[in-house]
């Protein structure tokens, strides 16, 4: 759309689980660097001032930000400068200008010289994609899949509960070869994402191949709650239990207590925590489930710019008391870490694997005055007894690289039976396999 609004305004001014979640199977790094929000949900609060803040939907006037900016920052050099580059383009300039485009290099130009490597710029669309992932209701057809980019599919690894998906009788092990009669192999990953996702009560159209027959399914798209937090008795030792948590966001929490009441109540005695391939996410989540987890004391330490401790997180006196591993590499990051550290450091869980990401940074989502969204790093998080790991990651107690032959296999489709990593954190627990 060309338009011929100030750049200078403008700059004042994403699973598909809900869509299908491609993000959590295949683009981990990327999602460690754009999934970790904090106190956006009307849910949770952000209290890290001490002060309760206000939810981003009492921010109807954003409009009149610009307007309210000190005049020192309204006449500063920056702002001079680009208001002059935007005049000679508008004036002098032979090509057309894309306000769009513009307006999304110069935020993340910003961005990037200020040197902030968690931060981001969302465009409208892509904010509302954001908050959703963080409350983990989303709009979709409601399956997990692993994409194919050498035959152009994706295969159904799970139907998620009351979806569209689980009504049309979609099942795991289901190749998808077309949306609304374009092929997965033609539109790419991030065009069949585009295709698929949509507003609640419009319809799309996925083809499926399931046992060489091929069917055409049309789905409503609706509301649903993503399934971030699996779970299953070890296949060689049913004493043993598995949960394996991809995000965290708002859902995990009741999704985490609810599989470890289960295992426990079906004759489970331990429990294994898989974190590998999980980026992070919201810190109410995961604060939550190490409350539930840990005995009474510290569970992160949030500092300020200048190291002066604004909040200190704490658990409350229950606690759950079995045996515990968690699994870890290096794309486990940020929320997952605090996780493994914080088990670690109160010697409640033995951590095997791979040292992981390494990231104690903490960032904020900000509403910007057009709708769209800027995530900006503010605060370190410090686990309950041991140094903040930004840029160093943590070293597991017991290191070993998954197997050789597994590291071509789509990681979600490694069995128990071949998993060599999680074979040592089940004998750590007691398995003589």
């Amino acid at each position: 759309m060309k338009r011929k609004h100030s750049t200078l305004t403008l700059v004042c001014s994403v699973i598909l689980a809900a869509f299908i979640t491609f993000e959590v199977t295949y683009i981990f790094v990327d999602n460690a660097r754009r999934k970790e929000i904090y106190g956006i949900t009307e849910k949770y609060q952000s209290e890290l001032d001490g002060v309760e803040a206000k939810y981003i939907a009492e921010y109807a006037s954003l409009n009149e930000m610009y307007n309210d900016l000190p005049e020192a920052f309204k006449s500063s050099d920056l702002f001079k400068k680009l208001a002059c580059i935007d005049l000679y383009y508008r004036t002098q300039y032979v090509g057309e200008l894309d306000e769009d485009q513009i307006a999304y290099y110069v935020m993340n130009g910003y961005i990037y010289g200020a040197g902030d490597k968690y931060g981001s710029y969302y465009t409208a669309d892509e904010f509302q994609t954001v908050i959703e992932d963080a409350t983990g209701d989303t709009v979709g057809i409601g399956v997990y899949v692993t994409y194919d980019a050498i035959n152009g599919t994706m295969e159904v690894l799970s139907v998620m509960p009351d979806s569209p998906a689980l009504e049309a009788g979609i099942k795991a092990g289901d190749i998808i070869t077309a949306v609304d009669g374009e092929s997965i192999a033609d539109l790419g990953y991030y065009g069949a994402l585009d295709k698929i996702k949509g507003d609640i009560g419009t319809s799309v159209k996925i083809t499926v191949v399931r046992d060489g027959v091929e069917a055409e399914h049309t789905l409503v798209r609706k509301k649903i709650t993503t399934q971030p937090v699996t779970y299953h008795k070890y296949a060689l030792d049913s004493r043993i239990g598995i949960i394996r948590i991809t995000e965290f966001n708002d859902a995990v929490p009741a999704q985490f207590k609810s599989a470890v009441e289960s295992l426990l109540a079906d004759g489970v005695e331990s429990l294994v925590f898989d974190m590998r391939y999980n980026p992070g996410g919201t810190l109410n989540s995961v604060v939550d489930v190490l409350d539930y987890l840990l005995p009474e004391g510290d569970i992160t330490i949030i500092r300020d710019s200048t190291g002066e401790v604004v909040r200190t997180y704490r658990s409350g006196k229950s606690s759950i008391d079995v045996p515990m591993a968690v699994l870890v590499n290096g794309n486990t990051a940020s929320a997952a870490e605090l996780f493994t550290c914080a088990l670690k450091d109160y010697e409640k869980a033995v951590v095997v694997g791979e040292t992981t990401y390494g990231k104690g940074t903490m960032q904020r989502i900000l509403m910007l005055p057009d709708g769209a969204g800027l995530r900006i790093s503010t605060n370190m998080y410090d686990p309950p007894k041991s140094d903040n790991y930004e840029g160093k990651g943590i070293t597991p107690d017991v290191v070993v690289e998954l197997d050789e032959s597994l590291k071509d296999k789509n990681f979600y489709k490694i069995t128990d039976e071949e998993d060599n990593q999680l074979l040592l954190a089940c004998r750590e627990l007691g398995y003589e396999g």
